[in-house]
C-alpha cells in the first residue's frame, strides 16, 4: 500500500517529543494511518464522521467540533481541511484544542499530473465530483500554494507562529523524476508540490 510521504515527514518531526507522553488528537483519522508514525507512547485519540473498524469518536466536524472538549498537546488535521464548509471556523478551534501544536496537510489542485488529469480526461481527483449527494467525502476548496498562503495569513495575530512546507509526491516516482520533483518545486511550488505541510506552534511554549 502507499504511503504518503506527508506521515513519513511528520514521523521525523515527532522524533524529539518521543520520550513524552503527548496527548494527541487526529482529526479525519479514517483508518488511524497516522498512529503507525507517532510514538508508542503517545496518548492517541482519532475522530471521523464516518464509521470504521476502529475506536474513532465519530463527531461531524462541520457542526459538532464542539463536542470536543479537552485539550491537546498536538492537533493533527491531515487532508481534511478542504472538506470542511468553514475552513476558518475549523482552524479556530483546532487552536482552540491545542496547548502546543498543530500539523495541517492541505493538498495542492494545481499540480502538474492534475491539471494534465483535467485536461485529458475532464476530472481532477474522484474527491471532486458532482453527485448531489451533501454528504459525499469530497473536496470543497481547490487549494494551492498562493491560496494556502493568503488563507493562513488571517491567523497571523492569534498567537502560533505559522510554518508552511512542500510535499511531493513519491508514489510511482522514478528517482530522477522525485529530485527534478523537489527542485523545480522550489521555484513553481504550485506546479510541483504535491501538498503542503503547514504547522502552527504556540509562541513561547517549548
Amino acid at each position: 500500500m502507499w504511503i504518503d510521504e506527508k506521515f513519513f515527514l511528520i514521523k521525523k518531526k515527532l522524533k524529539k517529543y518521543e520520550d513524552k507522553n503527548l496527548k494527541i488528537i487526529d482529526l479525519g483519522a479514517r483508518n488511524q494511518i497516522l498512529k503507525n508514525f507517532i510514538p508508542k507512547n503517545f496518548l492517541y485519540t482519532g475522530v471521523d464522521k464516518f464509521k470504521t473498524n476502529n475506536d474513532n469518536l465519530i463527531i461531524n466536524l462541520d457542526n459538532e467540533f464542539d463536542n470536543i472538549v479537552d485539550k491537546y498537546d498536538v492537533v493533527f488535521a491531515l487532508d481534511i481541511i478542504e472538506h470542511t464548509d468553514d475552513p476558518y471556523n475549523f482552524i479556530k478551534n483546532c487552536m482552540r484544542l491545542s496547548k502546543n501544536l498543530i500539523y495541517l496537510v492541505i493538498p495542492n489542485t494545481a499540480y502538474y499530473s492534475l491539471r494534465l488529469n483535467f485536461l485529458i480526461k475532464g476530472e481532477i481527483t474522484n474527491k471532486f465530483h458532482f453527485s448531489g449527494n451533501s454528504n459525499d467525502d469530497r473536496h470543497k476548496w481547490l487549494t494551492n500554494f498562493k491560496s494556502t498562503k493568503k488563507f493562513l495569513a488571517k491567523f497571523q495575530n492569534e498567537g502560533f507562529d505559522i510554518k508552511i512546507e512542500k510535499i511531493l509526491k513519491n508514489r510511482n516516482k522514478l528517482k530522477f523524476l522525485y529530485f527534478i520533483e523537489h527542485l523545480l518545486s522550489q521555484f513553481l511550488p504550485n506546479l510541483f508540490s504535491w501538498s503542503f505541510l503547514i504547522t502552527l506552534q504556540k509562541k513561547n511554549v517549548d
